[in-house]
């Protein structure tokens, strides 16, 4: 090979490897831009904090998402804030809010899904359409992380609501110690008791 042909390919090589380093420089720009200006989009919503701004909350964060869609603390903020604030209007409103709040908690799970305040956001609407179903995602979460009292506090709750006492007070027993423990005891031994007065007929002592 001639002198003059390795000097053209060298200067071909790093005239490539210069476009490649100034196309992926832009690059970061603009993605680092982006992100900025969603994450300001999404303190602005925090700062939101009126029950009638839900709306406008949710309109921040999905631009916010459109900009940077793999923070998913958007989805859980946005999805909260609907959820919690859902009752705060009525009628196809009320609706509007819980649909958004579902909406953002699935796309939550997709970027995440181990984050608590999704999972237990998730197993509040499946509550409502099958109690066996949200115990037993809530329990494959307790599972993975087993430690956290918070979980099985919330596992014994639910296993109280849906009159299973013995497996309640199973999950109260790794609860023990912590702060919340005689709260959900108590929780418990009211579900407990309202169930034993169904099966005895006695529903207007019922608990929850």
């Amino acid at each position: 090979m001639k002198v003059y042909d390795r000097v053209s390919l060298d200067q071909w090589f790093l005239a490539t490897v210069g476009v490649v380093f100034l196309v992926l420089s832009f690059a970061g720009v603009i993605h680092g831009t982006r992100a900025a200006f969603a994450a300001r989009l999404s303190y602005k919503a925090q700062l939101t904090r009126s029950p009638v701004a839900v709306e406008e909350i949710i309109a921040m964060c999905r631009r916010a998402y459109s900009l940077y869609p793999w923070n998913y603390y958007f989805s859980i903020f946005t999805a909260e804030a609907a959820y919690y604030q859902a009752d705060a209007v009525r009628g196809e409103a009320r609706l509007e809010r819980l649909r958004q709040a579902r909406l953002w908690c699935d796309r939550g799970l997709i970027q995440n899904k181990y984050r608590s305040q999704l999972r237990r956001l998730k197993t509040r609407f499946l509550w409502d359409e099958s109690p066996s179903e949200a115990i037993a995602y809530w329990a494959a979460y307790t599972d993975w992380d087993f430690w956290a009292p918070y979980n099985h506090a919330t596992l014994a709750e639910l296993y109280a609501r849906n009159g299973d006492s013995d497996k309640a007070e199973q999950e109260l027993k790794w609860v023990e110690g912590d702060a919340s423990y005689e709260r959900v005891r108590k929780t418990v031994m009211f579900e407990k008791q309202g169930w034993e007065n169904i099966l005895n007929g006695k529903p207007e002592e019922c608990g929850e």
